[in-house]
């Protein structure tokens, strides 16, 4: 018996329908409808083939008796012609074949070399870099799940969210749908269409819920699969339909927030879909729960599927744990003289002064060391949150500072310094300073070494008020119009020692020790003497073609040579333009870029 599938290919062919629909205004059954509509698709098929062998046979004869004629005349050409026929053949066949396994061969090395690329970019991705999440989950996805259909990608903070299209199923008796009995007395025969219709929907529904769940799955699998640094992933199902009453339906029917630790427990557990997906923040709506036709509505419906009425597209949106708050922000008072703010305050505790006095030593610290103040805001515990900017081309940037009173012999712990790192990045800040009256642990010194985040204690911080201001200003070079439109990409390696040399020194760096190193790069070490953002960098700087992207391994290079210089920030200098993932993974890795359009700018205005 074939299946419901072919059945429904078979009634496509003209004619099927036709005989189908007639058996059924006989009163026969819609099975033996469907019978008598594949037998007059396979006598169609039998007659068309028929006709076209008819045809060739024909053809053949007509066109290739003559050569029969000649060939029963002229044996030894024919022979001769029959052998180079042959021959002929042979080689094209040999050479189709050739061209296959080439091919074949051909397109097996491309697929090696893309899995090895989507390899070395998942190498990235659990080190931090988010930049190719979109690229590496759907190869992943459609290698062990190819049915599955991704519309979009985007990360928020580490946080995948990730849209799918659901599938839709239907099976072979789907032609009743939108056809009503014809009885208006509701026979024998319009309740066994209505019980089979009912049957085939209720069937229909338990797969797409089926499949809804299990695709779900699949997808916060593959997503935690490529990295253990994705702390959560959100999942939205995604479908468009139109309900009885011609309403257009494109949104999410589902969405899930899956965290990693609930995940593994769901999957070692063996749970089922739909019972895994409950132990998330799932929210779930399909919009298809169908309600039985009334028996007024019997006689001239057309659609038999009814979905609930006034079905609201849903809006999901994830809170994160901190949520940015915009109110509390206000602008700073203007600090004309920091350091006389900063003389009648010599001699006193700072971890006992009045909230509003610590709010106008740390702007007077700060506008002191030449930090420009945007806006500060008070939070719950004391805690003062300070954006400022730093004006410089290449260290700069918007910083976030955190000040807060601490007694002089308090340890401050290592999870301050965690937070403030988020917090950072939350607010879309280059670092982060972290200003205490107190002390920080060693745990906490060694880690915001590792992360974007410069610490003052309450020694430094007196240090700060005592001391002589930050020279903020940078040394000027003349140079000839020559020096300066010279291609950095064509230099000599000695000629570009010394413009990298000289390059550093202008933008306000000490430069240390500098040497080149095999593949035309130059690797320095220089300080950059500010007394909070300052320290020191290792420094490389090569050449590449200006239409050429520096990948993100030249990046994960630029590490290797900050451990061995035992620098914990580094400066990467190239004559190209970097890639996104190179940017990516450059946030995370304490690594300050300078590409060619920032590289020639610079030169110009030194």
């Amino acid at each position: 018996m074939l299946s419901p599938l072919w059945v429904e290919r078979f009634l496509r062919i003209p004619g099927a329908k036709q005989v189908k629909a007639h058996l059924l205004q006989q009163g026969h059954t819609d099975d033996e409808a469907n019978t008598g509509g594949v037998a007059a698709a396979f006598l169609v098929i039998f007659l068309l083939v028929i006709l076209f062998n008819s045809f060739i046979y024909g053809l053949i004869h007509t066109s290739f008796q003559s050569l029969w004629d000649y060939c029963q005349q002229n044996p030894a050409e024919a022979t001769g012609i029959a052998i180079f026929g042959t021959l002929m053949l042979l080689a094209l066949i040999f050479q189709f074949m050739r061209r296959t396994s080439a091919q074949k061969a051909e397109a097996q090395h491309r697929q090696r070399m893309d899995r090895h690329k989507i390899e070395e970019k998942r190498n990235h991705l659990r080190k931090g870099a988010m930049g190719n999440f979109e690229e590496i989950f759907r190869f992943y996805l459609s290698e062990k799940y190819p049915e599955i259909e991704v519309k979009s990608v985007h990360v928020v903070d580490m946080v995948p969210r990730i849209r799918f299209q659901v599938r839709r199923f239907s099976t072979g008796e789907s032609a009743l749908i939108g056809r009503a009995p014809k009885d208006s007395k509701e026979d024998y025969a319009a309740d066994m269409m209505k019980q089979k219709y009912m049957k085939e929907l209720d069937s229909n529904y338990r797969t797409f819920r089926e499949a809804l769940f299990t695709d779900t799955l699949h997808v916060l699998e593959r997503a935690f699969f490529l990295s253990e640094n994705i702390p959560h992933v959100i999942a939205d199902a995604m479908m468009s339909f139109i309900s009885g009453k011609a309403k257009y339906y494109d949104g999410t029917v589902l969405s899930v927030k899956a965290q990693r630790e609930v995940f593994e427990h769901t999957q070692k557990n063996q749970l089922p879909p739909f019972k895994a997906l409950t132990s998330f923040d799932l929210r779930y709506n399909d919009g298809m729960e169908t309600q039985p036709i009334p028996q007024e509505e019997s006689k001239g419906a057309r659609v038999i599927e009814r979905i609930k009425e006034n079905a609201p597209k849903i809006n999901i949106r994830y809170e994160t744990a901190k949520e940015k708050v915009d109110e509390g922000w206000e602008k700073p008072k203007a600090v004309e003289e920091p350091q006389v703010i900063q003389e009648t305050l010599r001699g006193k505790e700072l971890s006992s002064l009045p909230l509003a006095q610590f709010q106008d030593l740390a702007v007077g610290v700060l506008a002191k060391m030449n930090f420009d103040v945007r806006k500060i805001k008070k939070v719950p515990g004391g805690t003062l949150q300070i954006q400022v900017d730093f004006q410089h081309p290449v260290v700069g940037g918007s910083f976030l500072v955190l000040a807060r009173q601490y007694p002089e012999t308090a340890p401050v712990h290592a999870d301050l310094i965690r937070e403030l790192d988020e917090v950072t990045r939350e607010e879309g800040c280059k670092r982060g300073i972290y200003i205490v009256t107190g002390r920080f642990t060693e745990e906490a010194r060694n880690i915001s070494r590792t992360m974007a985040v410069d610490l003052v204690d309450g020694l430094k911080l007196t240090e700060l008020m005592e001391g002589p201001a930050y020279d903020g200003r940078w040394t000027f070079r003349v140079v000839d119009e020559k020096g300066v439109v010279a291609d950095l990409s064509r230099m000599s390696l000695m000629d570009f020692e010394k413009e990298t040399d000289l390059f550093l020194k202008c933008l306000g760096f000490r430069v240390e020790k500098t040497r080149r190193i095999p593949g035309g790069a130059v690797v320095a070490v220089a300080e950059f003497p500010h007394p909070i953002t300052g320290g020191k960098y290792a420094v490389m700087a090569r050449q590449y073609p200006p239409e050429e992207r520096v990948p993100a391994e030249l990046v994960s290079e630029m590490g290797h040579i900050m451990k061995a210089e035992f620098c914990h920030r580094g400066l990467l200098m190239v004559t190209a333009d970097f890639a996104m993932e190179a940017r990516a993974l450059a946030r995370f890795s304490n690594v300050e870029l300078v590409d060619r359009n920032q590289w020639e700018n610079l030169r110009r205005q030194l």
